[in-house]
């Protein structure tokens, strides 16, 4: 089960994803990272801190999302996460693309 939630400020906008993302989960998720595009938000934070495990076609999904931002001139980061889905992400090499912290 997954619990996510979407936050504007103005620009700025906080994607808060915890629990399990798997299946389903990832429909959900990319609805929530398509919002942002549509927005006027330039900042997007994510904070994966309540995440426990991410599957794969989440973490495309991910990708997708940065390189359509990329191209809108976004700014994306991952503010927080727990200490297993860092060392995935940093294991991956994404902290090359955007900042990740723990």
């Amino acid at each position: 089960m997954v619990d996510i939630s979407l936050d504007f400020h103005n620009e700025k906008a906080l994607l808060k994803v915890g629990g399990t993302v798997n299946g389903d989960d990832v429909v959900t998720l990319k609805d929530k990272l398509n919002e942002v595009l549509v927005s006027n938000v330039i900042i997007l934070e994510m904070d994966l801190s309540g995440c426990v495990s991410i599957c794969s076609s989440a973490i495309g999904k991910i990708l997708y999302f940065y390189r359509d931002f990329q191209e809108k001139e976004g700014h994306f980061e991952i503010i927080k996460s727990s200490a297993s889905i860092y060392d995935l992400l940093t294991t991956i090499k994404l902290n090359q693309l955007f900042p990740i912290s723990i």
